[in-house]
């Protein structure tokens, strides 16, 4: 063509029209391209339509006002062994499965450090919301796409990665977590976080972080604990004072301790040696369904030494003189666990009180968080012993145990239902254990009887071991899977 077509004029004519229907936009071509539809309209369409489109294949789009970044999320965790994938998938979108069972697979891939495939997330989406803190980065990266966007966190945390500076935008249980370990390291440290950052935290969160303090309390946590005293939530100014009582050797200070000393009656026995007895009061109009819970919420904030002071008594003295009511025992036994004092502890079940198991899991759920793992197996046996070779029939303090210790339970447990299909028989038998108990075997069964377990659940119904054999399956390749890495 002669007349070189200016590619703007083109697009600004040409496209309308065409877009439009030249009928109804008349292409109002101009040069050479107006001299060939003279001649020749159909040539003339066809050379427009071809210059057009090579004007638009040139054209550069115009960039978007602004652009939407995702965070780089780094999970150096590895997968979980594509042989458990399907194992796993199918666990988690079976509707009957228990609690335990998730339990159980949230808190191996946390002990294992694995992770589930990223393509698998969508299909076990409610797991992966619900224990997204034990799963890694990228699940929860994926709980937080699939969260609603004000509420989504800005930031995630392996638990293990958690410094002095990240720790304050951690989920919350991993923050006590990282508080409670500090505090042990460093104590003047860990309470120099907590204040920093004591200002911006809800109340909710200022009560579950001034307890990871409770380990390790000297004077010099005094001024803090004393700042807080005009604390606008009524748990912290309680939980300051406690403390505070417990430092300065004030007893009578704690309200909760007050209220405890109430209802405890001492007296003396004996025409020689007299000796003291001590017997619990109980609230007239409390239910006998309800005794152990109102014995936690009466016990949870004193400490063995604070009673035993008031008391004047030596913590020894205080357990026999208890060793006639069971409550007091009982009350006894849940501050032995909250103080870790697990030789005293020993002492309150090896004795009169040989069921504390099952007694403390009607009080509710301890707070071990800051107890170690190796100090929580032994608290763990300490409450088994008494049973020996027959362990209670009650599945909710199995289930109890399992949540306290967040993991397998230790061999002595198990060891008996291996070993003798009696315990297992009876179960069957008298209690009507379904699946349910299967699973929450199989849940708190360390890695070292699984075999044997296996061997177990074989002479069984197998409608009753359809989950629990998968879920061996998965923790034990979790287990190696981790083991290896």
């Amino acid at each position: 063509m002669g007349e070189r077509v200016n590619a703007k004029a083109l697009q600004a004519r040409a496209i309308p029209a065409l877009l439009a229907g030249a009928a109804r936009q008349p292409l109002n071509l101009s040069g050479d391209l107006a001299a060939l539809a003279n001649t020749a309209p159909a040539i003339a369409a066809l050379h427009t339509l071809s210059l057009t489109a090579q004007a638009l294949r040139f054209e550069r789009p115009l960039p978007p006002p602004s652009f939407h970044t995702e965070p780089e999320i780094y999970d150096d965790r590895p997968i979980l062994p594509e042989a458990s994938r399907r194992i796993l998938i199918r666990l988690l979108k079976e509707k009957k499965t228990s609690d335990d069972l998730d339990l159980a697979l949230a808190w191996g891939f946390a002990r294992s450090r694995l992770r589930p495939h990223p393509f698998d997330l969508p299909r076990i989406d409610s797991f992966v919301r619900t224990y997204a803190e034990h799963l890694g980065l990228t699940a929860q990266h994926w709980t937080a796409q699939q969260a609603d966007a004000a509420a989504a966190p800005k930031n995630y945390f392996d638990a293990e990665a958690l410094d002095d500076i990240s720790w304050s935008n951690a989920p919350l249980a991993q923050r006590v977590r990282f508080l409670g370990s500090r505090r042990k390291e460093d104590p003047t440290s860990a309470r120099a976080l907590l204040e920093a950052t004591w200002a911006q935290e809800t109340a909710d969160t200022r009560v579950c972080l001034l307890a990871a303090l409770e380990s390790g309390l000297t004077s010099g946590d005094q001024p803090f604990l004393e700042a807080i005293l005009k604390d606008r939530a009524p748990r912290v100014r309680s939980m300051a004072q406690r403390f505070l009582s417990r430092i300065t050797g004030s007893g009578m200070e704690n309200p909760a301790l007050k209220a405890c000393l109430e209802r405890i009656q001492l007296t003396t026995t004996g025409l020689i040696k007299k000796r003291g007895k001590l017997a619990l009061e109980l609230p007239a109009t409390l239910r006998e369904t309800e005794v152990n819970a109102w014995i936690r919420n009466c016990f949870s904030e004193v400490s063995l030494d604070e009673l035993a002071r008031s008391l004047n008594l030596t913590e020894s003295a205080m357990v026999d003189a208890a060793e006639k009511d069971k409550n007091l025992l009982v009350a006894l036994a849940w501050m032995a666990t909250a103080g870790r004092r697990l030789e005293l502890l020993k002492r309150i079940a090896a004795g009169q009180l040989n069921d504390a198991w099952e007694q403390l899991a009607l009080c509710g759920n301890p707070d071990l968080g800051m107890m170690p793992a190796a100090d929580r197996l032994r608290w763990a046996e300490i409450l088994l012993a008494p049973y020996g070779s027959n362990p209670p029939a009650s599945y909710a303090a199995w289930r109890w145990l399992h949540r306290a210790l967040e993991g397998p339970v230790p061999e002595m447990l198990i060891e008996p239902i291996v070993r003798s299909s009696r315990w297992l028989d009876d179960l069957l038998n008298e209690a009507k254990a379904g699946p349910e108990w299967m699973e929450l075997i199989a849940a708190v069964c360390p890695a070292s009887q699984r075999v044997r377990l296996r061997d177990r659940f074989k002479d069984l119904d197998p409608q009753l071991t359809l989950t629990a054999l998968p879920l061996l399956d998965i923790l034990d390749s979790l287990e190696k899977a981790g083991h290896h890495e």
